[in-house]
């Protein structure tokens, strides 16, 4: 078949193509693969001068919170708390944006200050987070070095690679050991001594760290809540509902700065690690205000850029004298059985997201991995992210988002299996490309489909309350729950229970999908088309 073949001149709207097959024209096949060619052309190569300050936003906002999130569980972990109050520490930040979040969209929508509330919120996160970093330590205690000589056996150097311990000090009963050092029966008190540092410091001093990092969380965290679903709706706002398709684009940008931020950071990590033995225990620790460093850094920029953002559909509405609108008419939507589905579905992806993102490191470093192969994992996942953002939309034309949804909860079994079967830490680095249909294409399908079913000026409610739900109940919970999970059972018994309530989400979902119908909520309003 011979083709002559002329396609994506763009004259105004319009595509030209020119189609020759044996004389015959108008061939059907080779016209969609004319299309497809077009839409690829336009779609992915053209540089839009109107969105470059989005994806230079989501490059510095999510390349600054690789370059500390995918550590703050180890740091913490170096500052001498245990997985329970981790698990609390990184649990109270989401919970609190889960109020703040909704809260803060409503009044920018309201009475539409959005750039204001965007500006106050990265300022928030530049000042709170970075102080995060410079908490000083506790202050190492040798008191309780007498009952470490007893757990020890009084000749015993605890490594990493250490065996299991085998005799008590007779002055002390075992149950007593236990207690003061939070030894779980299923581990070894050597690895036990290793993962929970507490006894290490001064306990009024840990104390003291940890109510500093409670207010600095808590207090950040009201401020900056709203700072992504902003973000979002000025990126939907700036598509309008013809060019939506085009969010992964500027989002793949942010998983793009994740993967090269969170290796660099980890890379450099790695280098300051040094071995000090306290107690007769060997601890290595490692420097990471060079994180913060770098995480202030690019918030610095994202300050700078998000001064250049414009909310135009606000502006309209606020010339044209529109009344205002109606925040509780988006949380009534969710009362329904077809988007309740989707909200309590979108609540559990957090879930799975906070326990990964609170407990999965620490698994790893406890099964002998290192800061360089945490850093190339998360590269690994941010990689799989940039792809699946790019090709969503078109995975989208060939396959339903319920269908999408269904196949990124079975996505979440198949990684907490592998989480909990896993003895060797490098089998992270093949698991994480899920992490590109799980996180990048789920998030996606939540935008897409949610966002396209309000209208633009509810935009800033809407993604106020679903960021609140994904990043603020959902993985705030998963932090708490996860804490006291892997505080009393483990992290593989709490990743094996977490892959059977994914199975058992995707079930609930399917079903709740099948047999409801999308209703209408808000009247004279027009679905946006995609």
């Amino acid at each position: 078949m011979d083709i002559e073949l002329t396609v994506c001149e763009e004259k105004g709207s319009s595509t030209n193509s020119t189609l020759k097959t044996d004389g015959k024209e108008d061939d059907p096949l080779t016209i969609k693969e004319i299309s497809t060619i077009c839409w690829i052309d336009k779609e992915y190569f053209r540089v839009e001068p109107a969105l470059i300050k989005f994806k230079c936003f989501y490059f510095f906002f999510l390349g600054a919170i690789g370059s500390v999130f995918p550590f703050l569980s180890i740091y913490y972990k170096q500052l001498g708390l245990s997985p329970n109050e981790i698990g609390i520490i990184s649990g109270v930040r989401p919970l609190a944006g889960f109020i703040s979040g909704p809260l803060w969209g409503s009044i920018a929508d309201r009475f539409r200050i959005r750039r204001i509330v965007l500006i106050c919120s990265v300022f928030g996160w530049l000042t709170f987070i970075t102080s995060i970093g410079f908490v000083p330590p506790a202050a190492k205690s040798d008191i309780i070095c007498p009952l470490v000589d007893e757990l020890l056996g009084n000749r015993t150097v605890l490594t990493n690679d250490s065996a299991t311990l085998t005799r008590f000090s007779p002055s002390h009963s075992a149950s007593y050991l236990a207690h003061v050092f939070r030894l779980r029966p299923d581990v070894t008190p050597a690895k036990s001594l290793l993962e929970d540092r507490g006894w290490m410091f001064d306990q009024i001093d840990m104390t003291r760290v940890l109510i500093t990092i409670l207010v600095l969380v808590l207090c950040g965290e009201l401020l900056q809540a709203p700072c992504g679903a902003l973000a979002d709706s000025a990126v939907i706002g700036q598509l309008g509902d013809k060019g939506i398709h085009k969010y992964g684009h500027q989002r793949a940008f942010g998983a793009l700065a994740l993967g090269i931020f969170s290796m660099i950071v980890g890379s450099v990590v790695s280098t300051t690690r040094t071995t000090t033995t306290i107690c007769g225990v060997e601890v290595v620790e490692s420097n990471y205000h060079i994180a913060f460093f770098i995480y202030a850094g690019a918030m610095t920029c994202c300050f700078i850029i998000v001064w250049f953002f414009k909310f135009k559909e606000q502006k309209e509405d606020h010339a044209q004298n529109k009344p205002k609108p109606n925040p509780l008419k988006v949380f009534r939507m969710f009362l329904t059985v077809h988007y309740g589905s989707w909200l309590f579905c979108m609540f559990f992806t957090g879930v799975c997201n906070g326990v990964i993102w609170g407990f999965l490191f620490w698994h790893i470093e406890n099964i002998g991995g290192t800061q360089l192969l945490i850093g190339l994992a998360s590269a690994v996942c941010h990689v799989a992210e940039i792809i699946m953002f790019f090709l969503v939309f078109f995975i989208l034309k060939h396959l339903s988002p319920v269908t999408f949804m269904v196949l990124g909860l079975l996505g979440y079994c198949i990684r907490f299996c592998v989480f909990a079967a896993m003895t060797n830490p490098w089998l992270i680095i093949p698991t994480e490309i899920l992490q590109g249909f799980t996180f990048a294409g789920v998030w996606s399908v939540y935008i897409k489909y949610l966002s396209t079913s309000v209208p633009s000026e509810y935009l800033g409610t809407l993604q106020g309350f679903l960021h609140g739900v994904y990043w603020g109940l959902g993985s705030g919970s998963g932090f708490l729950i996860g804490g006291v999970l892997v505080q009393n059972y483990g992290a593989t018994l709490t990743f094996w229970s977490f892959a059977v309530g994914s199975l058992v989400n995707l079930v609930i979902f399917a079903i709740a999908q099948k047999v409801s119908k999308k209703p209408k909520i808000f009247e004279n309003y027009e679905e946006l088309t995609y």
